[in-house]
């Protein structure tokens, strides 16, 4: 029973077909702060005490969205408590300049007594208390957000992990690099031993280096390096290039980009082919391409590897709307760009 509570709880306030009833739940707790505008004095009007009521109604709802849709994510929750705080207070300022004004207009008042000041911070209060509410229920919103967040992205980080570990460690892909470096034993033992350290290289960052968090961009690039160097001395006409500008002392999540040039080499002529990589950092922004050229004749495309929409939703996961992906597929070649915020 408690885990399903667990459950309804987060839906209720994300789930975008309950947003109906969360909207529609606001507007009767609002008319029902509000409504006490209908019980003023008898000898003001009834249209009149339904105006100040309607009045009342729609200030205190601005109030209630203005607070909840700009100021807690924009100012609370980006850590300004002092801009949020001061926002508040004007807003309450406002709010009770309006009341007293209401009062003389609706109920032709001509001073400030002691009924209205008692009236005005009622009022006040229950503007204080909603937009506490409010505020406390956006915050737990929040929480609940990023809780989920934190789980799926531990999931499909986890997904790619043994994605990578099924798919990347290829026994083919072995038997092709020993088998070059048993050959290479007898003709040039310095070519083979650099062989096989780049091979350990590989592995060694796949198994153990990639499990981690966040790694630093120049292991990544040299990781590219050493998968592509494999993949020359496996093919034999390819060639391959890593451009960088930029600091690469930078940290970022593992096995970002050896989807995308997986993909580069799989989908490469058998001749003439080759992939080209660069890296650009600046203004705290990472930019990436990845490009090859298409073969002459087109085949259908393997399945396998990771699969662009899991690398889209790890990325998704990772940085948000931060981030762009786009995928080119021009007449000879295809481009891969990406970019986002480090």
């Amino acid at each position: 029973m408690l885990n399903k509570l667990n459950h309804i709880v987060p839906d209720l306030l994300l789930k975008p077909r309950f947003r109906f009833y969360r909207h529609l739940s606001v507007q009767i707790i609002i008319a029902l702060i509000t409504i006490n505008n209908l019980s003023q004095d008898s000898g003001i009007p009834v249209r009149d005490r339904l105006w100040t009521w309607l009045l009342a109604w729609a200030i205190l709802d601005a109030i209630v969205y203005v607070n909840a849709c700009l100021l807690v994510p924009r100012m609370l929750l980006a850590g300004n408590m002092k801009r949020y705080f001061i926002w508040i207070s004007a807003i309450l300022l406002l709010m009770a300049s309006c009341n007293i004004f209401f009062y003389f207009y609706f109920g032709n008042l001509t001073a400030l007594t002691v009924e209205l000041i008692f009236t005005t911070i009622y009022f006040l209060s229950n503007i204080c208390l909603i937009v506490a509410g409010i505020t406390a229920l956006c915050l737990f919103k929040n929480g609940v957000e990023n809780k989920r967040r934190i789980e799926e992205l531990q999931n499909a980080t986890l997904e790619v992990e043994l994605a990578n570990l099924k798919n990347q460690i290829n026994p083919h892909f072995l038997f092709n690099m020993l088998n070059n470096a048993n050959i290479l034993a007898g003709e040039d033992t310095d070519k083979s031993s650099r062989l096989l350290g780049k091979l350990n290289s590989l592995l060694k960052y796949q198994i153990s280096d990639s499990s981690q968090k966040t790694v630093s961009l120049r292991d990544d690039i040299d990781f590219l390096n050493n998968y592509l160097e494999l993949e020359k001395t496996r093919r034999g006409r390819f060639d391959y290039a890593v451009e960088i500008e930029g600091d690469c002392n930078i940290q970022i999540p593992p096995l970002l980009f050896i989807p995308f040039v997986e993909n580069a080499v799989k989908h490469n002529p058998e001749s003439d082919s080759f992939v080209n990589l660069s890296f650009y950092i600046a203004e705290d922004r990472l930019h990436f391409e990845c490009e090859n050229p298409k073969p002459r004749l087109s085949h259908p495309k393997k399945t396998g590897g990771i699969g662009l929409p899991n690398v889209k939703k790890r990325l998704d996961l990772l940085f948000g709307a931060d981030y762009s992906l786009s995928l080119c597929d021009e007449k000879e070649k295809y481009i891969v760009r990406m970019e986002f915020k480090i």
